[in-house]
């Protein structure tokens, strides 16, 4: 007994440590790709004129788990990996959005500079969406909806429970504002094709949903 015990607290051990060093070495890579990539313009002036207050930011990010997610989670020419929610304080704009502590210095939703965003993007590969039939005041609600969570500090959803609203992870904080908040948008009801649309990036740039503003994959 105390040999199996033995057994299942190093299989434990070795396996954190595994997954630690997968993030740790994914962090690595990630920086080196940023640092190589740093003095490159992601969004022209032009680009920028057409975002407004509201808008989701689609990135292609670095590093392995980036590689898996643009794989898995997207069909055809476009691989984007996350996805966050554009405000403006000041004049200056800035991105909500939900990351793991394995892939950013705080777990949760979080606010960043969109300039800082904008650094953890692989060149060229940036898609910014609108709500469909979206007016200004529709992008204000969308805004204030992502201030109110992070304000409560909502942690990422490492589990991906996308039906419970506790934890949150980047694309399942937009659908419940668009969703459940402000009720915009309707994603399925049907236990299975609910699961495909929540655990896909592929929605997020949906004609089905969203207008497409920029779409840097076309260029």
């Amino acid at each position: 007994m105390k040999k199996i015990l033995f057994w299942m607290v190093m299989f434990f051990c070795f396996s954190a440590a595994a997954y630690k060093g997968f993030f740790w070495l994914d962090h690595k890579a990630e920086s080196q790709e940023q640092n190589k990539n740093r003095n490159i313009t992601r969004l022209s002036n032009k680009e920028l004129s057409l975002i407004k207050e509201g808008d989701f930011i689609l990135r292609r990010g670095f590093g392995f788990f980036s590689d898996y997610v643009s794989e898995h989670l997207n069909d055809g020419d476009i691989d984007v990996t996350h996805a966050g929610i554009i405000i403006k304080e000041n004049g200056s704009f800035f991105v909500i959005h939900s990351l793991s502590s394995d892939v950013s210095d705080f777990d949760g939703i979080q606010k960043q500079p969109l300039q800082d965003f904008l650094q953890y993007c692989a060149p060229e590969k940036i898609i910014v969406t609108r709500t469909k039939n979206a007016d200004t005041l529709c992008g204000g609600k969308i805004a204030e909806r992502a201030k109110y969570y992070l304000s409560q500090k909502i942690p990422f959803d490492h589990n991906g429970k996308f039906d419970d609203d506790k934890e949150l992870y980047c694309t399942e904080l937009i659908w419940k504002i668009l969703g459940k908040d402000l009720k915009v948008a309707s994603p399925p009801t049907i236990a299975k094709e609910r699961e495909e649309f929540f655990y896909s990036m592929m929605p997020m740039y949906s004609t089905d949903y969203f207008d497409i503003i920029i779409n840097q994959y076309n260029n």
